[in-house]
């Protein structure tokens, strides 16, 4: 059944992804899936710091706010490009994860989850209380995008959601090669099955979860500038727990250890809760919430069908 979910699914999936400007020229349909696809990216993000290295992480959607932040106040404040805030949003994303990482990885289990919760929380009330330079309780807006876009409604809408999924797609085919390609996937690997026995393998553990925490930050920090200038608006809410549970619920519904399967796991459930959306806002979450609770009692593997060992 995975093996059957896996082939037909993951191919259609990239089909309907880049072909949907085509199939659906509408402005909201385009929209929504310009969305998910960022969720997609912030979900990958999160699998290859705790799918694949097992370091759990309740915080991650403080570095998707410090993204989303680091882009547009650049932008507006530093009249930087756009395309070079992508850049800063990851480095900025980065540099936060490394100097909360180094000494919160020597951490485990749930120790790190907290330490994780509150750096999320604290990014938060940094937001929302700076209010020269993030707007405040009231986010920050009025910010450029992407330039060089048609000037109609339309086609600039098709042309943002191309680049979306262009910079979508580059990153989770970097992040998979990372872990399925290269020597830090297999101490990755090693170290979520067991750090013990991995360290008396000689695998520096500490700089390879450090690593993983910095790589995650920088992708996560880049859905959050892909974020800020697709909605134009940045609020705290971003860096809520909220945000975080849902990224969690997507890759486990797609398959923790495996960057493609949150991704699948991402466009589906994103999608299951706008379409639910006119059963109401809290409505569409109770059943997004019990689509993801029935996967794990029947599916626990998630969509990918499991994680491959070291």
């Amino acid at each position: 059944m995975i093996a059957r979910v896996r082939v037909i699914a993951v191919p259609a999936a990239l089909v309907v992804a880049a072909l949907l400007p085509a199939l659906i020229p509408h402005p909201f349909v385009l929209t929504l899936a310009t969305q998910a696809m960022v969720w997609a990216l912030l979900a990958a993000s999160w699998d290859l710091l705790s799918g694949y290295t097992g370091q759990v992480s309740f915080g991650h959607a403080g570095f998707f706010a410090l993204g989303a932040y680091a882009a547009a106040t650049a932008t507006k404040h530093a009249d930087l490009s756009p395309w070079l805030g992508l850049v800063f949003a990851a480095l900025v994303a980065a540099l936060v994860g490394g100097l909360a990482g180094f000494p919160a990885l020597r951490l485990r289990g749930h120790y790190l989850a907290l330490v994780t919760l509150g750096l999320a929380e604290i990014v938060r009330l940094v937001a929302q209380n700076w209010l020269e330079l993030t707007g405040g309780p009231f986010g920050i807006h009025d910010y450029r995008t992407f330039p060089g876009l048609p000037a109609a409604p339309l086609a600039h809408r098709q042309a943002r959601y191309v680049i979306v999924v262009a910079i979508v797609a580059a990153s989770v085919v970097a992040m998979r090669a990372l872990c399925e390609r290269t020597p830090a996937g297999k101490a990755f690997r090693a170290i979520r099955e067991d750090e013990v026995l991995a360290e008396m393998l000689g695998i520096r553990t500490t700089v390879y979860k450090l690593l993983a925490f910095v790589v995650s930050s920088a992708f996560a920090g880049l859905a959050g500038a892909l974020y800020a200038y697709d909605v134009q608006l940045v609020s705290p809410s971003v860096a809520s727990a909220a945000t975080t549970s849902f990224v969690i619920g997507m890759a486990v519904f797609g398959g923790l250890g495996t960057v493609w399967g949150p991704v699948l796991g991402a466009l589906l459930l994103f999608g299951l809760s706008e379409g639910l959306r006119f059963i109401g806002v809290v409505y569409n979450l109770i059943a997004v919430g019990l689509v993801i609770m029935i996967f794990v009692v029947f599916v626990p593997r998630g969509l990918a069908g499991g994680r491959r060992t070291a």
